[in-house]
This record gives C-alpha cells, structure tokens and sequence, in this order.
C-alpha cells in the first residue's frame, strides 16, 4: 500500500514566516577592554621598534667601520697604517681622549674594550703599532690579514666604557627590550 502526498495547499504557506537574516557580527571588538589592549599593544610594538631604531643608529659606526676594515687588501704595506687610523676613529668615537693614545697605551685601551680574550698583547700587535711610524719594520701579508681579522672582530664585539655610554644617552631602565 502506498500513500499519496499531496503537496501542500495555501492554508499551509500562510503561517509561515521568511527566515530572518542575522545581523552581520563585526570583527573589531566592541568591549572598552580590548581597544585598550590594543593601544598598549600598539604602544608596546612602538617602544621595541624605537628601541631597534636607536640600536641600529648608535651602532652605524661599527658597520661604517667593518665596510672600511672589509676594502683593505692585505698585500698594500699602506694597509697597517689604514688600518690603524680606523680603530683609532673607532675609539675616539667612544672618547674623544683616546685621540692621544699610542703605543702600549693603545694596545691596552683595545684590550680593556673587548669583553673575550684580549687580541692585541702579542708581539704582532707591537709591531703593528710600531709600523705605523717605523718603515724599517715591515709586516709580511699573512701578519696584515691577521690583523685585519683582529680589528674587525674587534669592531664586532667591543664594549663601550659607561661613561661614554651616558654621555651620548641616557641608559633606560627597559635593558632587556
């Protein structure tokens, strides 16, 4: 036995209503609670890229001083005396009291600056200095493409000295940023 359907007559049709559109559900937050979490968020991404900002610029000398030290050709006797004029730049950046120094006092200035091993209290680094103003003592190439290692690690990894730090800024309290 089978049953007949028969479609629906108009007393049907007239008690039902058309589905009601929801209203559309906006994606910003609407709660006071997340626009200021949202400002201080934003305030926050501002102070590190400040941060990053001033980082970058208070180091320029280093990569001005890297780019100089990379276009030194160890073969050119010059190079020495190149070499020396831009770590001495370099330091007299930090204080303008180093632009006296010469010598052992030099040396020892380099060392203090440089938080590993210090890289220049050997033999060579004495030569070095004193090939600056003595043409009577050579340096062979593998000696002047030892020190231009030296210097550009040098420049990489020096510390400045607090005071020279103050001077030029002052520290935050937010290191960690």
């Amino acid at each position: 036995m089978t049953i007949q359907h028969t479609p629906p007559s108009t007393y049907i049709l007239r008690e039902l209503h058309d589905v009601a559109v929801p209203e559309r559900v906006s994606w910003l937050p609407q709660t006071v609670g997340w626009k200021v979490l949202a400002i201080i968020g934003g305030l926050v991404l501002l102070y590190i890229g400040y941060r990053y900002l001033r980082f970058c610029w208070d180091n320029r000398y280093r990569a001005e001083a890297l780019q100089a030290i990379a276009q030194l050709d160890p073969k050119d006797p010059a190079m020495a005396s190149e070499l020396f004029s831009i770590v001495k730049q370099v330091l007299i950046y930090h204080d303008s009291g180093y632009a006296r120094l010469f010598g052992d006092a030099f040396l020892a200035v380099l060392n203090q600056l440089i938080p590993t091993q210090p890289l220049f209290d050997d033999e060579l680094a004495i030569q070095w200095v004193q090939s600056t103003v003595n043409p009577n003592v050579p340096l062979s190439e593998s000696a002047r493409a030892t020190l231009k290692a030296r210097a550009a690690l040098w420049v990489k990894s020096h510390q400045e000295k607090a005071s020279s730090v103050e001077k030029r800024s002052v520290v935050s309290p937010w290191q960690w940023l």
